[in-house]
């Protein structure tokens, strides 16, 4: 069976674009008629992210990793910290 982008609704079109036919008939096989929650970018890579700033860090360099990242200096540092426990 073959579906075209024009037989999804609306809502769903950019999805069936990105991950093609044969996935997005897979994601409605295991999800379809559910409601389900999508976490945004940030929140899905803030692990990977705080790995790599805990394993770049080396004790002065925290105002150019906040730079790097986009956050602030004290951020960095809690990063660090949390990761030290």
């Amino acid at each position: 069976m073959k579906i075209k982008a024009k037989d999804i609704c609306d809502k769903l079109d950019l999805l069936f674009e990105i991950v093609g036919e044969e996935k997005f008939l897979e994601i409605t096989k295991m999800y379809g008629g559910n409601n389900v929650y999508i976490p945004t970018y940030k929140s899905t890579i803030r692990n990977s992210r705080n790995r790599e700033i805990v394993k770049r860090y080396n004790g002065v360099n925290a105002n150019q990793l906040a730079t790097e990242y986009g956050i602030c200096v004290n951020h960095v540092k809690r990063i660090v910290s949390d990761y030290e426990l």
